[in-house]
């Protein structure tokens, strides 16, 4: 629509585009003119065609200044949302990591005690097989210093 407007604009009879981009440094030819409008102080229809163009492209310019704020606005809203959105995604994806170290640390913790019981049993065990076998070793000394008692004179039969 923009463009459309600027096509309109060069259209128009008398109006010379060149008026724009050239400096306008002599601030005496200017002066207050019965239309309303500043302009040069001796006007002619091609002249106020010039300073009304001026005046539209000054507000096409505007249009434009504002459309692009427009859409960096819009761009900067949309970026935003974006960024909350993967924001929110990442702190899900990290809640949800919490829960499951969570479950393992306890799953890992029961496996710790049900290991740490087998290893007291297992140590309770080696102890009491400890004492059996310091037991019998005992009673076989007892009963070979027994046997080497009864039988003095006799030689061991091996």
């Amino acid at each position: 629509m923009q463009q459309n407007c600027v096509a309109n604009l060069a259209c128009l009879p008398g109006l010379d585009f060149t008026s724009f981009f050239l400096p306008q440094n002599d601030l005496h030819s200017y002066d207050f003119n019965p239309l309303g409008m500043v302009g040069p102080y001796n006007y002619n229809e091609s002249t106020t065609i010039s300073s009304m163009s001026a005046g539209t492209a000054d507000n096409q310019d505007r249009r434009n200044n504002d459309e692009r704020k427009k859409r960096r606005l819009a761009s900067n809203r949309e970026s935003a949302r974006r960024s909350r959105v993967r924001k929110q995604r990442r702190l899900d994806d990290l809640s949800s990591q919490v829960a499951e170290l969570l479950d393992t640390n306890q799953r890992l913790l029961i496996e710790l005690n049900h290991m740490i019981a087998r290893h007291s049993r297992v140590v309770r065990e080696n102890a009491k097989l400890r004492e059996e076998a310091a037991a019998l070793q005992k009673r076989l000394n007892e009963m070979e210093v027994e046997e080497a008692e009864a039988a003095p004179g006799t030689p061991e039969v091996a």
